[in-house]
C-alpha cells in the first residue's frame, strides 16, 4: 500500500532531515516491482532538503526479477525523460537479486525495499553452487573472528537475504552512513536456531548497532 511505502520513506528520512546535505544520493530498491517505492523515497528526500533550504539531485538503482514490472518501471522513467535512471533500473527472469547482483560494486545512501518473503530461493541457491559450496561475499562474511560467518538461510524462505543484500551496500564512511528500511513478515523476527543464518543475520545487526526500529503494522 502506499501509506506503508511512504512510512518507510519517511522512516529513511524524517530523522536525519536536518543532516541532509546539498549534493547527489543514491537509491536502491533490490526488489523494485514498478519501482514505487524509489519514486516516493525520491520525492520526499526533495521535499525535506527543500524545507531545510538544500539543493539534491538522486540516482535511482533498482532490480526486478519479473520481466513484466520491470519493464513498467523502466518505461516509468523513460516516460519522465529520466533516460540515465532508467539505464540504472535492471531486470528480467535472468537477474534475480540473489543470484545475480547488479551493482556489486556500488553502495547506496538509502535503501529501501518489499522483497518476496516466505518464497523459496532453492534456484538462485543451486545457481549459486548449493549451500555449503557458496562464496558470495554477500552472504559469507566476517564478522566476530569468524572469517566464514554465513548469512545463508533456509531455502524456503530469500527474504533475509535481500536485507543482506542492502546490508553488503551500506556506506561507512560518509557522514550519513546508509539507511535502509524494509518490508518483513513476522518470522524474520524469530526463525532459525542459533548458529543459522537468519539468527547470524539478526546477530550482526544488532551487534553492529545498526537497528534502529521495529515498525508492527495491523492487517489490512
Amino acid at each position: 500500500p502506499r501509506d506503508a511505502v511512504k512510512l518507510m520513506a519517511k522512516l529513511i528520512f524524517v530523522p536525519i532531515a536536518d543532516q541532509i546535505q546539498s549534493g547527489t544520493y543514491l537509491l536502491y530498491d533490490g526488489a523494485c516491482g514498478t519501482g514505487g517505492m524509489l519514486t516516493v523515497a525520491e520525492e520526499t528526500l526533495n521535499e525535506l532538503a527543500g524545507q531545510h533550504g538544500k539543493q539534491v539531485s538522486t540516482h535511482l538503482f533498482g532490480q526486478e526479477i519479473n520481466g513484466e514490472t520491470y519493464a513498467i518501471a523502466k518505461a516509468d522513467l523513460l516516460l519522465k525523460g529520466e533516460g540515465e535512471e532508467a539505464d540504472n533500473i535492471v531486470g528480467g527472469p535472468e537477474w534475480s537479486t540473489l543470484a545475480n547482483d547488479a551493482f556489486p560494486s556500488k553502495e547506496f545512501d538509502f535503501m529501501l525495499s518489499n522483497p518476496p518473503y516466505g518464497k523459496s530461493w532453492k534456484s538462485d541457491q543451486e545457481r549459486m553452487g548449493g549451500k555449503g559450496s557458496m562464496r558470495d561475499p554477500r552472504f559469507m562474511i566476517e564478522h566476530a573472528g569468524d572469517p566464514e560467518y554465513s548469512l545463508v538461510t533456509r531455502s524456503s524462505d530469500g527474504q533475509m537475504l535481500f536485507l543482506a543484500n542492502m546490508l553488503s551496500k551500506m556506506k561507512h564512511n560518509t557522514p550519513l552512513g546508509s539507511r535502509i528500511a524494509e518490508v518483513h513478515n513476522g518470522s524474520s523476527l524469530f526463525t532459525g536456531d542459533a548458529g543459522s543464518g537468519e539468527s547470524n543475520v539478526r546477530r550482526w545487526i544488532v551487534e553492529n548497532d545498526w537497528l534502529e526500529a521495529i515498525v508492527a503494522l495491523p492487517l489490512n
